[in-house]
């Protein structure tokens, strides 16, 4: 009974001190980070992990997933980084390809921790005029890198939606009344892209993003499937505070150089000026007001003769379009077209017949032979009745001289019809200025012999 008393005693001692054991044993992997997980495990590289130590946790939009199981610097000059290693230990929980990786630090003094960011859904929008896209879900997306397009990611949605129910910032700056709405997801290691400098294009049948200042960013150079995102200091963050602080001071020192006293008071007087200006122009406005009311019944006339002349030109454009469209009538018009040459033809042929111009040609020689013998008559005929006589002939010349200069100026005005008649005219005014040019010929013969006498 004492040896059966003494083996159980030393049992019991023996399994304390195992689980004892054990326990110490857990808690010193605990306390260095490292854990007997079998998850997957995986190993990253930062260039700076602002203190960050193993057994930090490991979250994933939030949830804790894994923990640090260890980091070591890798001392090697400008190459030196620090690569950390961390383990899964939730069931069913894969990093997706291209998933963000940084350190985070919950509050100013909490914890630092590790973490996991998958590839999001950013949106795109651009104006458009049609009502639909022939872009699809799952189209690739391609990106001129390092002078060579390569493929970023693909298309998560795509539709046209009504520029009202865009954000407001696009509402206020689009003119049409369509947007585009692309979804995309970036699923290159290592490419960082703000969605506010980006701009789409349809390229050789592809759907290719560009830089809004034109800009071509380089190929990102990882070895890793996902994209670190080193983490910033606060020294570093309290420089760029203080940096930014300097130059709003200095923005203010040259703000206020330039805003002199004289320049505040031209400033202050024009303000004043324009609110002077503004309460005249709020008069001028009430008393326009004002007399488009009085006047509301003569408006209101003009508008309803306005409309009657719209109807009516309306109609008349309407009757004149009836006119223009009715075959009959373009063959008549064509055909008074063509009436029209030819009379201009023939006029011209008569006008530059021998015979017209030999008629102008002897009016002209009769005219003057009759002022001559009008002349004559002056000076040496005191017969005040034959000086009548010969002035009333020179006279009925000159009107028969008129008609036929009218005449020929109308022949454009004349007809088909009237050609024969017009020829035979010539023709008897061609004789008829023949007889006379023999009379005149013989009456200065006369008048010749006349003066000789005298």
């Amino acid at each position: 009974m004492a040896i059966n008393r003494k083996t159980s005693s030393s049992l019991k001692v023996g399994i304390l001190t195992i689980t004892a054991l054990v326990i110490l044993m857990f808690t010193v992997l605990w306390i260095k980070g490292r854990s007997l997980s079998a998850g997957e495990r995986i190993e990253v590289i930062f260039h700076d992990v602002n203190g960050i130590r193993p057994g930090s946790g490991v979250q994933m939009m939030g949830l804790r997933i894994g923990q640090i199981e260890d980091i070591t610097p890798v001392i090697q000059g400008k190459d030196s980084h620090v690569k950390v290693r961390f383990v899964i230990t939730e069931k069913d929980v894969e990093i997706p390809h291209a998933s963000t990786i940084s350190i985070q630090q919950s509050g100013l003094i909490g914890e630092q921790f590790l973490e996991v960011m998958p590839p999001k859904t950013n949106y795109l929008y651009m104006e458009t005029q049609r009502n639909s896209t022939n872009i699809k879900p799952e189209q690739e997306i391609y990106m001129v890198l390092s002078d060579k397009l390569q493929k970023i990611g693909y298309v998560d949605t795509a539709n046209v939606i009504p520029t009202d129910s865009t954000p407001l910032e696009f509402r206020t700056t689009f003119k049409t009344d369509n947007t585009l709405k692309i979804g995309y997801v970036l699923d290159m290691p290592g490419l960082i892209l703000d969605k506010d400098d980006i701009v789409a294009f349809i390229k050789g049948g592809k759907l290719v993003f560009e830089l809004k200042n034109g800009t071509k960013p380089e190929a990102p150079v990882v070895n890793s499937p996902y994209t670190i995102i080193e983490p910033m200091r606060i020294s570093d963050f309290l420089d760029l505070q203080y940096k930014a602080a300097h130059s709003l001071t200095s923005m203010n020192e040259r703000v206020m150089d330039i805003l002199s006293d004289d320049l505040v008071t031209d400033i202050r007087e024009s303000v004043s000026n324009i609110n002077d200006l503004t309460q005249k122009a709020a008069t001028t406005i009430d008393k326009a007001i004002a007399l488009i009311d009085s006047s509301k019944d003569e408006l209101d006339n003009i508008l309803s003769q306005t409309t009657i002349l719209t109807k009516k030109l309306s109609d008349l454009t309407d009757n004149i379009n009836q006119v223009i469209g009715n075959e009959q009538n373009q063959q008549d018009i064509l055909h008074t077209i063509k009436s029209v040459g030819r009379l201009a033809d023939n006029t011209n042929k008569i006008m530059e017949d021998p015979n017209t111009v030999q008629m102008l040609s002897d009016l002209g020689e009769i005219s003057r032979n009759l002022a001559d013998i009008s002349c004559y008559i002056d000076e040496f005929a005191k017969d005040e009745n034959m000086k009548k006589d010969i002035k009333e002939s020179v006279s009925n010349v000159n009107k028969l001289i008129k008609e036929v200069n009218e005449n020929l100026s109308k022949v454009n005005s004349a007809n088909d019809e009237e050609k024969l008649s017009i020829n035979n005219a010539v023709s008897d005014a061609i004789i008829t200025t023949k007889n006379l040019k023999k009379f005149s010929e013989k009456l200065n013969k006369r008048f010749l012999l006349f003066r000789l006498m005298f």
